[in-house]
């Protein structure tokens, strides 16, 4: 008889069991709570924003086109090429003007984007433009005018250009050589244009009246003097005779040079006119 004893079994070899406890699940956020954070954090920021006194940035402008060259033509008027060169000199003697009127008018305040701003559909770029371009009509007939009646002999801005620089080169000669001269030693374009343009008016002036053009009968200088009475306070037409006479021309000058500047053939050539800079 056999016997046999009973032995306690191992365990089976092999990876042994994990024991860890399991971990609970992690609790929902409401999703109300979550919107309502969302709303805290943007009046947050809006609040920074307002205090600081920044605005949100405004998308850049789109770039500017490429300055024309100043020998380009602009704008053509009675058959006479105004080139870059020459219309800049008008639109610089327009933008105080032009910044006034949108301050003035609209509250407009300097700044990068104050030219390319529209007001009632326009800019200033634009308005100052169209400013400098009568002036150029107005300047050009003038011209014209004077070489008509011989006082000019090229009524060109090529011409005006040669002249101021054999002028500046006169004037730096004569300084050197000490002799006297008198204004400026050297003249900008800008202030040799106004001096000529001066001088050429006062000029046309006399011719005009020398040749009838502008007459000056007693008749019209006693209607002038009768309607402008209050230009020439205590005088007679007698005493104020000369006074009214310089202030009839001039009054019949400026009215012809209306005229002519209402009726001039203007054509202005876009590609080029509306890229000149203006600030």
């Amino acid at each position: 008889m056999s016997t046999s004893t009973h032995r306690p079994r191992t365990p089976a070899k092999g990876r042994p069991r994990d024991i860890r406890p399991t971990t609970p699940p992690r609790p929902t956020v409401p999703l109300w709570l979550i919107t309502v954070t969302a709303l805290v954090a943007a009046t947050a920021i809006a609040a920074a924003v307002l205090l600081s006194g920044t605005r949100p940035s405004r998308p850049p402008a789109p770039p500017a086109p490429p300055a024309p060259p100043l020998t380009a033509v602009a704008a053509t008027i009675d058959g006479q090429d105004i080139p870059v060169r020459e219309l800049a000199l008008y639109l610089a003697q327009e933008r105080a003007a032009t910044f006034t009127h949108f301050r003035q008018k609209y509250g407009a305040e300097d700044g990068p984007g104050f030219w390319t701003t529209e007001h009632d559909g326009r800019t200033p770029a634009a308005y100052l433009r169209e400013r400098a371009l009568a002036d150029v009509t107005r300047t050009t007939v003038e011209l014209t005018l004077a070489h008509r009646q011989g006082l000019l002999a090229d009524s060109g801005y090529d011409a005006f250009l040669h002249n101021w620089q054999t002028e500046n080169a006169r004037r730096l000669k004569a300084v050197t050589a000490h002799q006297v001269i008198y204004g400026p030693v050297q003249y900008t374009e800008s202030n040799y244009f106004t001096y000529v343009l001066s001088n050429l008016a006062a000029d046309l002036r006399n011719k005009l009246t020398e040749t009838r053009a502008i007459t000056t009968s007693d008749t019209a200088l006693r209607s002038y003097f009768t309607a402008h009475r209050g230009d020439f306070p205590h005088q007679s037409f007698a005493t104020a005779h000369d006074s009214i006479r310089q202030s009839y021309v001039l009054d019949r000058y400026r009215a012809l040079l209306d005229r002519l500047a209402g009726s001039a053939q203007v054509r202005v050539h876009r590609a080029v006119f509306d890229a000149v800079p203006v600030d």
